[in-house]
């Protein structure tokens, strides 16, 4: 989920990447961020000058770019002779924001032939001058990024993360005026790969921080903009139905955040002053819509209007570039929720979670930093608690018998709860109505579909239920060999997320799953009269950096229970890792598959 974009100063990158990284380098870039004062107002004016070298011997197209916006001002952009194209920018999953860009179509030529790329900006408002990332998308042979803060901005500094011996850092006076130089020599590029950290997490940047004192600061700029009118013309009808078959105080809680969830639909809205501040309630419940700052806002309202204690707050979740106490700009909050304190227990709510009950917290929230409006007073800093990897379980029970044709019959049953419960629900909701039958019935099947699954049934997937639980009855003819009197068995239903091997085809950076886990597989298969189990194969437990892996099989009187469980406890995987997590999860998974063999009394 991403919600609450910061503007951001965005390196010089192509709008598609190269297929190699060797066909282009850029040969020297010359990057210059100056801090005025413009009518009273503090600016900053960026020029870049970046040369772009041909590796190859054959003509090689590429596509500089420069980035701008509401908050940005392109002032100018050139490219020897080329035309310039513009178009928006919006990331996915964003339902609109300002960002766009401006772009060349460029023949570098062959080996050695340059072309060079000039573009100026003006940043006018520094709440949303966060940050620059020195590299760029191609290896950097020479690169300067200077900074220039006269007299009048002491208070503006800067922080540097992941730097890297490819850099050098020079500090002078220059006229009275501070200037701090970063010198990039022979740096690698810059690559976007597949569940990778954030590029500011990983990659040298440079943090501007200087627009609020701390994140008290900030937290207080931010409830300015959200100072907005809260009336809702038809409260007491929404209030009546939220409270319709609702007990008690705990009931009427669950079924706000619920009626929340069921009737706003969740997009992202990142433009302008709209980046931080909400739409009001009464528009949020007009147009069934809002992103995570309107929707946050909604609900704390409808919880007030109970009497409720329902505060907002701000969030970095794990996609945020920094932490908001070590560095307080707007690139440390990238989303907001609402806080409920009720009967001693905290609750952090997230409406935007269309799926999830109260009490569970999601995993890109979890150990991060919350600042969280006080009545009265000012914010509070707090970290959010950390469930254990089984509060995202996904689970799967199949009873099995053998029939006489040699297919395995039964049923089965996949629960769900936690952000499993959300991953498989939202992409539920995201099909088409005809094709959910298909859906459901490949969420119960292994991963090539082979298996037969009729009357797919959800019993439960209410969003205020803990599981979702779906059932269906299945046949496999394919798990089944016998020779010789002999039947060899299968179980393993192999249909867990986040178990395929990584790629490591050229990758540079940490692979991160997508949140902890635990995913259970137990098949219980019940012996045909006259057959006993002649062998079964021995018990599998692992226990690693990144999971605890297992696999049993037991049997019970007439019937063979197999179990396989991994538990996710660490989600990201380090680069030097992946292929040691490759090979556990090869031999966990070469264990799971053997054959359990079955003989005639």
């Amino acid at each position: 989920m991403v919600s609450l974009v910061c503007a951001m100063v965005l390196p010089s990158i192509p709008v598609a990447a190269q297929s190699r990284d060797d066909e282009v380098m850029v040969s020297k870039c010359s990057e210059v961020y100056e801090f005025k004062m413009k009518s009273g107002q503090p600016i900053v004016k960026n020029k870049t000058v970046i040369e772009y070298e041909s590796l190859r011997q054959y003509d090689v197209k590429i596509q500089p770019a420069v980035f701008y916006g509401d908050n940005i001002k392109l002032d100018e952009a050139r490219c020897d002779g080329f035309s310039a194209n513009y178009r928006s920018a919006t990331p996915e999953n964003v339902f609109f924001d300002d960002s766009r860009v401006c772009y060349f179509d460029v023949t570098l030529g062959k080996w050695g032939r340059k072309r060079r790329m000039t573009y100026e900006r003006t940043f006018t408002d520094l709440h949303y001058f966060t940050r620059t990332v020195l590299g760029e998308q191609y290896f950097v042979k020479h690169k300067t990024v200077t900074f220039i803060l006269p007299k009048g901005f002491e208070h503006y500094r800067l922080i540097d993360k992941n730097m890297s011996p490819a850099v050098t850092i020079e500090h002078k006076d220059k006229g009275g005026s501070r200037v701090v130089t970063y010198t990039i020599n022979d740096m690698a590029p810059i690559k976007q790969e597949e569940a990778m950290p954030t590029v500011a997490s990983v990659y040298p940047t440079v943090f501007v921080v200087g627009s609020f004192k701390d994140a008290a600061d900030m937290f207080a700029w931010g409830r300015q903009l959200s100072d907005v009118d809260t009336a809702i013309s038809n409260l007491p009808q929404i209030l009546e139905q939220i409270n319709q078959g609702g007990k008690n105080e705990l009931d009427r809680i669950r079924n706000t955040l619920a009626w929340v969830q069921e009737n706003v639909r969740y997009v992202a809205f990142e433009a302008g002053v709209s980046k931080h501040q909400p739409d009001t309630p009464a528009e949020v419940v007009r147009k069934r819509y809002g992103d995570c700052k309107g929707m946050a806002l909604l609900l704390k309202t409808l919880l007030v209007a109970q009497g409720f204690d329902a505060r907002l707050t701000d969030v970095g979740t794990r996609e945020a570039s920094c932490l908001m106490s070590e560095i307080p700009t707007l690139a440390a909050i990238n989303h907001a929720i609402c806080t409920l304190e009720w009967q001693g227990k905290t609750y952090y709510l997230d409406a935007t979670c269309n799926h999830i009950p109260l009490g569970h917290i999601p995993s890109n929230v979890q150990g991060m930093e919350v600042m969280v409006e006080e009545p009265g007073g000012a914010p509070s800093l707090r970290t959010v608690p950390v469930l254990p990897a089984s509060a995202n379980c996904d689970s799967v029970h199949i009873t099995l018998m053998l029939s006489k044709a040699g297919e395995l019959t039964g049923t089965i049953t996949r629960c769900v709860k936690g952000d499993m419960k959300e991953m498989l629900l939202s992409a539920y909701d995201s099909r088409e109505s005809q094709q959910r039958l298909m859906f459901e019935r490949n969420s119960l099947n292994d991963d090539d579909h082979a298996n037969k699954v009729s009357e797919a049934t959800w019993v439960d997937r209410d969003c205020r239920s803990e599981w979702a639980v779906l059932t269906g009855k299945m046949t496999d003819t394919h798990s089944v060999q016998q020779i010789e009197g002999e039947v060899y068995v299968e179980l393993d239903p192999d249909n867990m997320l986040m178990t395929a091997p990584i790629d490591t085809t050229d990758r540079k950076n940490d692979y991160v799953l997508p949140f902890p886990c635990r995913q259970v597989r137990e098949v219980a298969l019940t012996l045909p009269a006259g057959y006993r189990c002649e062998q079964l194969p021995d018990d599998y437990d692992r226990h690693t950096d990144v999971a605890n892996l297992s696999c049993t099989f037991r049997q019970e009187g007439n019937t063979i229970i197999y179990r396989k469980v991994i538990s996710l406890h660490h989600p990201r995987v380090p680069l030097d890792k992946i292929m040691a997590w490759n090979a556990q999860l090869k031999q966990w998974n070469e264990h799971a598959h053997e054959q359990i063999v079955l003989v005639k009394n």
